[in-house]
């Protein structure tokens, strides 16, 4: 329980002070057995007293100061069983059959039940008002400093006194008048309460206990019971001052705590507020199940943030991280709670640099085509750093289109069950942030190596279909798959926009933006221009190919915008982070790419089945919708969001199966590599069949063991 007086707890040694009245007193009374004693001032002689302190066994019976009664001094618990603490109050009179009205210093009413009285003041009586208890504590926060200043010297010589009595027999147990009268100089109730809170709190606290037998009585602790907790309290101090250092430096550390210079215990204490603080954005119920499953962890938090003298809430965590510079102000919480790792230890970002100078010798080197030929587009987002599909077209000698999806190829680098697969594997996925990326592979690699970096020779897996008029996959010329060179010229959306349609351009992209129209790179303008042509004049029979097979865009023609979230640091922003939110009309070159895309991915699929290669194949199914249902919705949005309620969870299965949203009836994802593992992972299974090896990779999981594929 926390006491009401001040706590003073700076250490001296226990020596009583050679000019202390007390301690001459003392002399004094040992001086009552053998007549003499040695003052610092020198010998002195005097007389046997004729009696000794009054000890436990000699004093007045306990009922006329432990009797509860209007003017009494008690201490009693309050503040519940969740924060119990010690009051100080007068008793005014009866409350009820067995409850006393008690006032405080503060003037505050009480009802006590005489359970809750934890110490009757002796003495004491006559005391009806907050004024009188407030003298009281004022009493006891003096004798508390005055003990603190000595290093509780009186204290300690009263022990020793009192053990050298124990010693030769002599009554164990002192009671508190007495104490107060060796201790203060008299035994009023001021004088009780004080040397009661130099016993019980002051510096030499371990010296004594309450006796459990007699009521305002102390016994003195043995010698080596007493040493024993000397240094316990030593070490405890040093552990608070250790804390006390802490949360200064927290207080004024602004962003200024540098964690990585702290101790293992409080990197660990900072590691277990993470914990904590990533549940703050949750609601009630949720939290308390997920700081439930944290275990260990929260709980170590929770005690952390009690000795830092903070609430051992969730929000209170998040104070401290944000406070101390660990976390911004606008932390991804989701991130930190689904332990996403957001860095790569410093041995795989080695290994990714030591690939990166140094690749190893390529399996499919004379199993590539040269495909460097054909001027291949990479289109993506301005800030896009992993380009890893690029678009060509190839005019056949008949005149005919071959329409190639290069894809990139990290697997002629990442070894399988090497360190950095197994991370990218335990990853699963790049993950894209309204505050940035967090990449499945370190980016050394991710947007250099494995990817299609523009202007450079390099390796890919290519997908050269040749659609049919209707705009599906020509049966009398099956799609070629195959290890490739390429090289790439890099486009933005509205780069291709702009050049496709630029009396559009304003209503898809609003303002004209420097880079839109600068394509200096491109050697050929008007090749890219018959190229672009040619690719859109494919999406559009793709995209018709798709609706004639029942997709989600044969129910709604309308396409809901796409949203972009970016949010990044800016020091003019009053909370220093800027946001932009933009929802943004899919425009031609979008869907070049989204069913030029679909395209290589039933291509890989078509592929895989045919030859009873395990893959992981995606299948959707649709629940049925009456013309009806559908016509009641108006047409744009509400009936684009009335045709995906119609759709039920994607399945990843093994075996082949109709995807109906997307109106294909095989499907597989492969165009991704570099930022999906499960695309990395089929690029795996078709080389390998490509190759001729004898096994594959993946199984189709028949539970038989080995690496299943789903």
């Amino acid at each position: 329980m926390v006491s009401h007086h001040t706590r003073l707890r700076r250490r001296r040694p226990p020596t009583p002070a050679p000019h202390s009245l007390v301690t001459v007193c003392l002399l004094v009374l040992r001086a009552s057995r053998t007549g003499a004693f040695t003052s610092p001032y020198g010998s002195v002689r005097t007389a046997p007293r004729p009696r000794r302190p009054r000890l436990a066994r000699d004093a007045a019976p306990a009922s006329s100061d432990g009797e509860l009664r209007p003017g009494k001094l008690v201490e009693f618990v309050s503040g519940g069983s969740s924060s119990p603490r010690a009051t100080l109050g007068a008793v005014v009179e009866p409350d009820g059959k067995k409850n006393w009205r008690v006032v405080t210093s503060a003037g505050r009413s009480a009802s006590v039940r005489p359970r809750d009285v934890r110490h009757v003041v002796p003495g004491s009586g006559g005391v009806t008002d907050g004024s009188g208890v407030a003298a009281h504590e004022d009493a006891a926060a003096r004798a508390l400093a005055d003990d603190a200043a000595s290093g509780g010297a009186d204290v300690a010589a009263v022990w020793e006194m009192l053990l050298e009595d124990a010693a030769e027999g002599d009554a164990e147990a002192t009671d508190l008048r007495t104490l107060a009268e060796l201790l203060l100089g008299d035994a009023s109730s001021q004088s009780c309460y004080g040397a009661r809170a130099m016993l019980t709190e002051g510096a030499e606290s371990a010296c004594f206990r309450p006796s459990a037998k007699i009521e305002n009585a102390f016994e003195a602790r043995p010698a080596e019971v007493v040493a024993a907790l000397r240094a316990k309290a030593v070490a405890e101090a040093e552990i608070e001052a250790k804390w006390q250092t802490l949360r200064e430096r927290i207080a004024t550390a602004g962003t200024g705590l540098v964690l990585e210079d702290e101790d293992e215990e409080v990197r660990g204490a900072f590691r277990a507020l993470e914990r904590l603080g990533c549940l703050a954005d949750l609601g009630p119920e949720e939290a308390t199940a997920a700081a439930k499953d944290g275990g260990a962890e929260v709980a170590s938090a929770q005690a952390f943030l009690q000795r830092l003298g903070r609430k051992r809430t969730a929000e209170a965590a998040r104070a401290v991280l944000v406070e101390t510079g660990t976390w911004h102000a606008h932390q991804n919480l989701d991130v930190v709670r689904l332990r996403v790792p957001t860095d790569f230890p410093p041995a795989l970002e080695a290994a990714a640099a030591a690939l990166a100078s140094s690749p190893p010798p390529d399996a499919d080197a004379d199993a590539r085509r040269d495909l460097t030929h054909l001027p291949a587009f990479a289109i993506d987002e301005a800030t896009t750093r992993e380009i890893d599909d690029a678009l060509a077209v190839e005019v056949l000698p008949d005149g005919r289109v071959r329409l190639w999806v290069h894809i990139a190829d990290p697997t002629r680098f990442i070894a399988p069950g090497s360190d950095l697969d197994d991370e990218a594997r335990r990853r699963g996925t790049s993950l894209y942030l309204p505050t940035g990326t967090v990449p499945m592979f370190p980016m050394a690699l991710a947007a250099g190596p494995l990817c299609l970096r523009p202007g450079e020779v390099a390796c890919a897996l290519s997908v050269g279909v040749v659609i049919d008029d209707q705009g599906g996959i020509d049966a009398d010329d099956p799609p070629l798959i195959t290890p490739s060179l390429v090289r790439t010229t890099r486009l933005t959306y509205r780069q291709v926009d702009m050049l496709i349609d630029p009396f559009s351009f304003q209503d898809l992209h609003g303002t004209e933006e420097d880079g839109d129209t600068e394509i200096d790179h491109v050697e050929d303008k008007q090749q890219l221009l018959e190229c672009l042509r040619r690719l859109q004049w494919a999406s559009d029979k793709r995209l018709q190919w798709r609706k004639d097979g029942g997709s989600l865009e044969s129910m709604s023609s309308f396409e809901l915008p796409d949203m972009s979230v970016k949010a990044w640091p800016s020091s003019a922003e009053p909370d220093g982070w800027a946001v932009s939110i933009q929802a943004r009309e899919r425009g031609t070159a979008s869907r070049i790419v989204t069913e030029l895309m679909l395209l290589a991915n039933e291509a890989c699929a078509a592929f895989a089945a045919d030859r009873d290669i395990p893959a992981p194949y995606r299948s959707q199914k649709l629940f049925p919708i009456s013309d009806d249902e559908l016509g009641a919705a108006p047409a744009g949005p509400c009936r684009t969001w009335e045709a995906i309620r119609s759709t039920s969870p994607s399945v990843v299965s093994a075996l082949p199966a109709p995807h109906d949203g997307l109106g294909l009836d095989v499907y597989v994802q492969a165009t991704s590599p570099v930022r999906r593992y499960a695309d990395l992972a089929l690029h795996r299974q078709l080389k390998a069949h490509l190759r001729g090896d004898g096994a594959l990779p993946f199984s189709a999981g028949s539970g038989e063991g080995g690496d299943d594929i789903v």
